[in-house]
């Protein structure tokens, strides 16, 4: 752990970045959660709704809490969260930060969250990401994320730690660790980030841009920091979450995407027949137990097809 003060000798420039989509409280929730975390923080809200009474609420709302710290962006539709990322970090660069948070607009983060990521940072010259352990909002007392690392045996992204519970104290003494990968529902990136490994690729619209992402810092030769005590938590169920026609369909797709842009032909061939073989009954299951109809089956191959095709 270390004395937040210290970051605030050094005067750090942290801007944060939150894509909203059609969640007013639980986007007010994670702006005032970053702004508790990080006193000097200013945010960049990218609104993804193309929805007029959406933007104008939630504007009027946060203008009403935080007078002056908040930048706006709109866009007239939905242009995947990969672009609209990009549009608040180019803003957020502009500007001259130091550090780029990205935030979910279903997320929150403890007050000590922000402060730890960018000390850990600050501390490793090699390193450009450094993300958090993240909980489930519904069930506090188990992991979402904590880092993980690309799995290439299972051709996905493997995380120790997900769904098991674990002391929040234990992790209070842990150490920084180097991992392979890290969501970007929870991300603080070094700005010079930009320049060595380049922005999110906007060919993924929505979903494993980070993974792409994380890929590409390895290969660039720059490390990734897991902050076991920094704390946030995610709005996602642990089994059923993400199981509606649109996700299937997308996390489907990006995951061909993926594979094309970073793995070899011979890999590249057996990744796709694991897409088939191994995870496609995962994700039945998934919409089984959720509940959902036989469209949102036929989403999910869709998506592998269209990626293939692309």
């Amino acid at each position: 752990m270390f004395d937040v003060g210290v970051l605030k000798m050094k005067q750090m420039s942290v801007y944060a970045v939150i894509v909203a989509y059609n969640r007013i409280e639980s986007t007010l929730r994670a702006i005032d959660s970053a702004i508790v975390s990080y006193d000097e923080l200013k945010l960049v809200l990218v609104d993804n709704s193309g929805n007029d009474n959406f933007f104008n609420t939630l504007k009027s709302k946060l203008e009403a809490r935080h007078v002056g710290r908040i930048l706006y962006i709109r866009n007239e539709q939905n242009v995947g969260f990969a672009k609209a990322v990009n549009q608040g970090i180019r803003l957020s660069l502009r500007k001259g930060a130091d550090y780029v948070l990205l935030l979910n607009d279903d997320a929150y983060v403890d007050k000590n969250c922000i402060p730890s990521l960018i000390y850990a940072l600050s501390n490793h010259e090699q390193s450009l990401l450094a993300g958090p352990t993240i909980f489930y909002e519904k069930h506090k007392d188990k992991v979402w994320s904590a880092g993980g690392y690309y799995n290439k045996l299972l051709g996905k992204i493997s995380m120790p730690l997900k769904n098991k519970k674990v002391d929040p104290n234990i992790l209070r003494q842990a150490e920084v660790r180097e991992v392979g990968f890290l969501t970007g529902c929870v991300l603080v990136i070094k700005s010079k980030a930009f320049g060595k490994v380049g922005f999110f690729d906007e060919d993924f619209f929505f979903y494993n841009e980070d993974v792409d992402y994380c890929l590409r810092t390895a290969k660039s030769g720059f490390k990734m920091l897991w902050v076991p005590y920094a704390f946030a938590w995610h709005d996602i169920d642990i089994i059923h979450g993400r199981t509606n026609s649109f996700a299937m369909y997308n996390i489907a797709r990006s995951s061909i995407t993926l594979g094309k842009k970073n793995f070899s032909t011979i890999y590249y061939i057996y990744y796709v027949l694991l897409r088939f073989l191994l995870h496609t009954p995962y994700r039945v299951y998934q919409i089984v137990v959720g509940r959902k109809n036989f469209n949102v089956i036929l989403s999910w191959f869709k998506g592998i097809i269209d990626g293939m095709q692309a």
